[in-house]
């Protein structure tokens, strides 16, 4: 993953009247915390920000903060980002998490199907149970995304995270047997499967009468 320089600020006030006037500057209020430091208050760049987030959602910061002290460097993860509930582009406040590039951290990735299953060129229907995973890396190693291949299955096929293959270095935390993604039978050959089984039944329903008067 690549990292990213960003500056920050340190943020004195932190009332609700304070950050909507950071807000209204172009800046985002913020928190850096973790590793059993004392947690700061900090301001962003909201453009820049927005530049840093794009490269994905597990992107590793190199935060410049920058005060009466000179400049200070730690290295960041975003933790979480409250965004406004109708401008999904406009951040109101960003938790970012101290990391060491030594220690491996438990994260979730996306994930990439790639190909087209068999299945859906004969008329089948793919279904993701899954679009992201959980596991365990160090920062340097973790990827954009994880390919995952699903050219082979056809329908009724199930992909499970045991059939995911891993970066090197990269380790699973997730249940081996949960499915990841499948091919369905198509819609009308699930409705006749359905129709089938109820006149099966219906059948029987009609038969035991008949056999109780035999009796």
């Amino acid at each position: 993953m690549e990292r990213i320089k960003i500056e920050a600020f340190p943020r004195e006030k932190a009332t609700k009247g304070s950050n909507r006037q950071l807000r209204s500057k172009g800046m985002i209020p913020g928190v850096v915390y973790g590793r059993g430091a004392e947690s700061r208050k900090i301001t962003l760049e909201a453009s820049a920000f927005r530049r840093a987030v794009a490269a994905g959602s597990n992107v590793v910061l190199d935060l410049q903060l920058k005060g009466g002290n000179g400049t200070s460097i730690e290295t960041v993860m975003v933790k979480e980002v409250q965004r406004h509930p109708l401008q999904r582009d406009f951040f109101l406040h960003v938790d970012l998490l101290r990391i060491s590039l030594d220690e491996k951290l438990e994260i979730r990735v996306p994930l990439s199907f790639t190909g087209d299953p068999k299945g859906v060129k004969e008329g089948g229907i793919f279904q993701a149970q899954m679009r992201e995973i959980n596991v365990r890396c160090l920062p340097a190693d973790i990827p954009e995304y994880i390919n995952v291949p699903v050219e082979e299955l056809g329908i009724g096929d199930v992909l499970t995270v045991g059939d995911i293959k891993l970066p090197e270095g990269m380790e699973m935390l997730e249940d081996e047997n949960e499915n990841v993604a499948s091919v369905l039978a198509p819609h009308a050959e699930v409705i006749e499967e359905a129709e089938k089984a109820e006149e099966e039944e219906t059948e029987e329903k009609e038969e035991k009468p008949e056999e109780a008067q035999e009796e």
